[in-house]
């Protein structure tokens, strides 16, 4: 057995390209376990001292008016419309000055309400609350959220990076990532519209780990987004869109790691309890909550995914090794099965012997360990980096964590050495008389024979290269099954590529206005609706049952908690296209009495054209019937004539809370007057929405050709083992051909050529199976993420991957054709 460890130790040098394959991917999965775990402990660990440090909200609040005690301004003008407009002038007189001075005060009256109701239940549950103030401005490209800095505040403190807060007039300060990638610095100018300002320091906001600043930009751009601080009183002549509410910040210990969830009646649950108060009280949930949470908690979504990541990937890697050294095993055995036989015939068990070949995985995993962690380590500051572009906390540093090593060294070497124990185990289970037999490893196998009989029109060349590939089947199949799995890999993330094109084309097709303008309460028209802007008013309703066309029951869903948007518009619209499949423009159908819905409603509850909707909200019950289907794919939204849904909700025609534009005005929220600016919630810039979702789009294209590159490079080792292996097993019919006069080149072209078209056919294969795999996936998903997803891929995109994959197999072969070309004439002379 000494002789064996011997052996094996001397035949290291004759399989370098076999070590080299072990090496390299326990190299790859150690570094990405390393570099993706070290840099989310380093964020992780600052994240949530961060949220201590900075004293960061549990949670915020907009607290609803209860408009069953206190009267809207819209509710004064409906009932002098209806129940008091038979009063007497006097009494009218009254009632417009109660108006007006509701409407001068409107904010203030809110506010006083809004604390009174908090000062009132804060005691019960144990919280402390401030009112955070926040304007969002566009300037150009540039969308920022803008903040007054209160020194007495205590909730959501700022956190300074450098310089210092902005006490005086003019002064300002802005974000690290923002600075950097705008060239400016401390004591630069900087300039909100007219305005200039000094930068005083550079700051982040603790409510922004996610700085999402508005919806026209949800996905986070250091050039183009900012967050900016300055006095109060600067602060109050800055026009923009208000985004204030209530930070709750509880004053005992509660669980920062939120779990949240729905109960049995619909209500929030939580293992921290801070949403008790929404259960409770007369607290609603609304978007400005959700988003909230969002931008401090979706950082927690990210540390448990990625280290998921981490971890599956490290042990695929190793699962592939696996396979390499079940290569390298076999063939050993066979090139040592006399020495196997002799010492059996001594007295030797297989299970002493099958210790000699732990040699590839100790020192497989050993160097590629240590190298894995040395790279992890590394690459653990970029990642990190990465992360902070798109969150804002502040990290100072890489913290190593040697326990990690001590993974990159055990882990590999005891699943990779006990995986190859049992493997040789089974391969050493052969009779001492069957391994001393000669010759008992050249035998042709069953599928071999097959494949010459069904080969035999073919010339000889292509004969002889089948004859190799099926004379090993178990290469044969690590190869194709190689090739199907880079292939899936590939075709997925193309597929992924192709889906995000293809949702946005069809997500903006209709959509020709610039601006959607969101306003807090529905607006009364008391004047001509200007011809340039289409007003919109939008609701949204729980479906409760689907009809067939003569009314009778096809669902009943009122336990499925399904609710729909409402967008009633008018037949004359200015920038609302709504298509078909076919790309007819529909909007006109909706002068007949129903809505048009679209596809992924339609797909999901199988509504079809004619089937009639009922839905209900509050005490309003209406039926609608299904005039056709657009292709839009996101949410359940539904499209019906503004005055048709104005008369279902009770309102006149004049009603609307959103208008579409194309007014430039809306590009500069500085353009708009105070008085205006209050009464919108928000406006959704279309042509920023786009642009920011294609820059990412970009990014993601980037990392497509990252992927197929990594994907290739499995491909390309695990394949030059099998190509090198080829070579030693052919050692004595390449020498005879080159005895025979032919050229390394035709050798090369002749045995290691051999499998180009089961990689090609691998390949082709992977593409239906992974959209097969892939449909249901998204069938068993689609119900809750509201969505309806096509699965295409372009052609041209899978021909690169197969490129890659082709790249990646030559550059394979020609690493072996080297060992190929120093194979001498005199191998041919020798006995097996």
């Amino acid at each position: 057995m000494k002789l064996l460890f011997i052996n094996s130790l001397k035949g290291l040098k004759n399989k370098k390209i076999q070590m080299f394959g072990i090496i390299v991917m326990v190299l790859l999965s150690i570094a990405v376990y390393v570099g993706m775990n070290t840099a989310i402990d380093t964020l992780e660990d600052k994240y949530y001292s961060y949220l201590e440090e900075q004293n960061v909200e549990d949670i915020s609040v907009s607290v609803n008016i209860d408009y069953m005690q206190d009267i809207s301004i819209n509710d004064i003008d409906s009932y002098l419309e209806n129940e008091l407009k038979d009063i007497t002038e006097e009494e009218k007189i009254l009632v417009y000055t109660y108006k007006e001075n509701l409407k001068n005060n409107i904010n203030d009256f809110k506010i006083n309400y809004a604390i009174e109701k908090l000062d009132n239940i804060k005691e019960k549950y144990d919280f402390e609350y401030e009112y955070e103030l926040s304007k969002t401005l566009k300037y150009e490209e540039i969308l920022m959220k803008v903040m007054p800095y209160l020194e007495n505040n205590t909730i959501n403190k700022p956190y300074l990076i450098e310089g210092k807060m902005p006490i005086n007039d003019g002064e300002v300060t802005i974000l690290k990532g923002f600075a950097s990638k705008n060239n400016l610095k401390i004591g630069d100018t900087y300039k909100i519209g007219d305005s200039e300002y000094k930068i005083v320091g550079l700051t982040y906001a603790p409510d922004y780990i996610y700085p999402l600043i508005s919806f026209s930009m949800p996905i986070f751009d250091e050039k183009t987004n900012n967050i900016v601080f300055m006095n109060e009183e600067e602060y109050k002549n800055i026009v923009g869109i208000d985004d204030n509410s209530y930070a709750i910040k509880y004053n005992g210990n509660v669980e920062r790691k939120f779990k949240i969830s729905l109960d049995d009646e619909g209500k929030i649950k939580d293992n921290t309890g801070i949403f008790n108060i929404f259960n409770d009280e007369n607290i609603e949930v609304d978007i400005n909550t959700i988003t909230r949470l969002g931008r401090i908690s979706a950082l927690q979504l990210e540390f448990a995914s990625d280290r998921l990541f981490a971890d599956y990937f490290l042990y695929f890697l190793l699962a592939i090794s696996v396979l390499i050294i079940v290569i390298i095993t076999k063939k050993r055995i066979e090139d040592e099965r006399l020495q196997i036989g002799v010492l059996k015939s001594l007295g030797y068990n297989r299970f002493s012997i099958a210790v000699s070949y732990l040699t590839y995985p100790i020192i497989g995993s050993i160097i590629g360990g240590i190298l894995g962690f040395i790279l992890g380590t590394f690459v653990a500051t970029p990642l990190a980096n990465i992360f902070v572009s798109f969150y804002n906390v502040p990290i100072n540093g890489i913290n190593i964590n040697f326990d990690y090593l001590k993974t990159s060294l055990l882990v590999p070497t005891i699943i990779l050495s006990l995986l190859s124990y049992l493997i040789a185990l089974i391969m050493l289970r052969k009779k001492p008389l069957e391994l001393l037999k000669e010759g008992s490893n050249l035998k042709v196998n069953i599928f071999s024979k097959i494949a010459s009989k069904i080969t035999s029109f073919f010339p000889f060349n292509s004969r002889f290269k089948l004859s190799l590939a099926f004379r090993s089947m178990g290469k044969l199949l690590l190869v194709a099954l190689t090739s199907f799995a880079t292939g899936m890999l590939i075709i997925l993330i193309l597929i992924c590529y192709n889906l995000f094109d293809n949702v946005i084309d069809k997500s903006f097709e209709g959509m020709k206005y610039k601006y959607m303008v969101m306003f807090n309460e529905t607006v009364k028209h008391d004047e001509i609706f200007e011809a340039d802007t289409d007003y919109i008013l939008q609701t949204s309703m729980p479906l409760v049952s689907i009809l067939n066309n003569d009314s009778s029951l096809k669902q009943d869903l009122k336990e499925e908690d399904i609710t729909i948007n409402l967008t009633g518009t008018d037949l004359k619209s200015n920038y609302l296209e709504l298509y078909d499949e076919s790309k007819d423009n529909i909007i006109n159908l909706l002068e007949n009495d129903g809505i048009i819905i679209n596809q992924n409603l339609s797909e999901i509850y199988n509504i079809k054209v004619g089937d009639k909707l009922k839905l209900e909200y509050q005490n309003i019950s209406v039926t609608y019937e299904v005039l056709a289907i657009s292709n839009e794919l996101v949410g359940y939204s539904a499209y019906i004539r503004r005055s048709n849904l104005s008369e279902s909700l009770g309102f006149n025609d004049n009603m609307y809370n959103v208008i579409y534009s194309n007014n430039d005005k809306y590009s500069k929220m500085s353009n708009l007057d105070k008085e205006e600016a209050i009464k919108i919630a928000y406006i959704m810039d279309l042509n920023s929405l786009k642009e920011n979702i294609m820059d990412q789009m970009d990014r993601f294209n980037g990392s497509i050709y990252i992927i197929i590159a990594f994907a290739s490079i499995m491909a390309l080792v695990i394949i030059a083992v099998t190509a090198s292996i080829v070579v030693e097993e052919n050692k004595k019919t390449i020498s005879l051909m080159k005895v025979m006069g032919y050229k390394n080149k035709q050798i090369s072209n002749i045995v290691l050529n051999i499998y180009t078209p089961f990689i090609i056919v691998a390949y082709i294969l992977s593409i239906p199976f992974t959209i097969e795999i892939l449909k249901k996936i998204v069938s068993a998903l689609v119900g809750d993420i509201e969505v309806t997803i096509p699965i295409t891929i372009d052609p041209m995109l899978a021909i690169i991957g197969l490129i890659g994959l082709l790249i990646a197999y030559y550059v394979a072969l020609y690493m072996a054709k080297k060992s190929l070309n120093k194979i001498p004439l005199s191998m041919a002379l020798k006995r097996e």
